[in-house]
């Protein structure tokens, strides 16, 4: 006799030795079951029947397992679980960050375009090229004295570290995947402040030796290209790092060395890229510093525009560098 398990149910099975290989149906489940063949001969009571056997007596399936909700049932469960779990979170203050594919919806050239095209992105852009031409505005028609341009110097400045913190998180959203401008809300004071005082150090180590000897000393000597080359090196990576890691660490030169020659082909091409565009930046800006009495209002609204813009695009290249080479980087995000 062969002695076997259904392979539906786990039913223990006993057939004949000569029914091996055909296809028969389980007394418990009435699934189709193949009969194996003998592997052993065991001494067990012929039986008259060719047909399976039970060797235990079958036991009647439980009611309960087979009142199974349906597809569309638990759909509703499980939308209405996730529904309770964003209003919970909501109630916390706690926003769920959103996960990303990184796929782009057009060709990239193009996509990489469009990235500051958001709802928030364009809200960001209005207010970063209108506030600013507001406030030259009324500088060029109103003089401001006392605590009228104290006032204003004192906004400028806070929209200045709102425009860096903001650019920061186009980064940090492009770095995980985004392309799109990510949403400015959520964020507290203290969060805003502290990733807006990394990228003061950041400044502050690759940028600001080169922007004070270019104002004191505006010669094109050797310093001052080597200063200019250390910027174009060490800045964009050093902002990157900071950005992606929140470690001072990317105050370290010699940590971004070690990620620059891991990463030698692509970021050379990027500083290429960066260094192009910034080029074509600083030479509109001084053509319109030559005009400036010449220059029409609107012009120069459309070059601010165009500036924050263009910045934007940068940033979100600046976050796909780490996107593409976050194997070779491995700074972990």
């Amino acid at each position: 006799m062969i002695e076997f398990r259904c392979s539906n149910c786990s039913q223990r099975l006993v057939v004949r030795e000569d029914r091996a290989g055909r296809v028969s149906r389980c007394p418990r489940c009435k699934a189709e079951v193949t009969i194996p063949q003998a592997s052993t001969p065991e001494p067990i009571v012929e039986t008259e029947d060719d047909e399976l056997t039970l060797i235990t007596p079958a036991k009647p399936l439980d009611g309960a397992m087979l009142n199974l909700p349906d597809e569309r049932e638990l759909l509703e469960r499980v939308a209405e679980r996730q529904r309770e779990e964003e209003r919970l979170l909501t109630s916390l203050g706690v926003r769920r960050s959103d996960s990303h594919t990184g796929e782009r919806r057009f060709i990239w050239p193009i996509d990489v375009l469009l990235y500051p095209t958001s709802g928030p992105g364009l809200t960001v852009l209005v207010l970063l090229s209108v506030a600013p031409l507001l406030l030259e505005f009324i500088r060029r028609f109103v003089p401001l004295v006392g605590y009228m341009g104290m006032v204003f110097l004192v906004f400028s400045f806070i929209l200045g570290l709102y425009a860096a913190w903001y650019l920061a998180e186009c980064i940090h959203d492009s770095a995980r995947g985004g392309t799109r401008a990510p949403e400015f809300v959520g964020a507290g004071q203290s969060e805003m402040w502290s990733r807006v005082s990394y990228l003061l150090a950041v400044c502050i180590v690759y940028l600001v030796p080169f922007v004070l000897y270019t104002m004191f000393a505006p010669g094109r000597d050797a310093i001052f290209w080597g200063l200019a080359a250390y910027t174009l090196v060490f800045f964009p990576i050093g902002l990157l790092a900071m950005v992606v890691n929140d470690s001072l660490s990317a105050l370290n030169p010699l940590f971004l060395l070690g990620s620059i020659f891991r990463t030698l082909f692509q970021y050379t091409g990027l500083l290429i890229l960066l260094a192009a565009v910034g080029a074509l930046l600083w030479l509109g800006s001084q053509a319109g510093m030559e005009e400036e009495q010449m220059r029409p209002f609107w012009l120069e609204a459309v070059g601010l525009a165009t500036s924050v813009y263009v910045t934007f695009v940068l940033a979100h290249v600046l976050g796909r560098f780490y996107w593409h080479n976050a194997d070779k980087l491995d700074w972990g995000l």
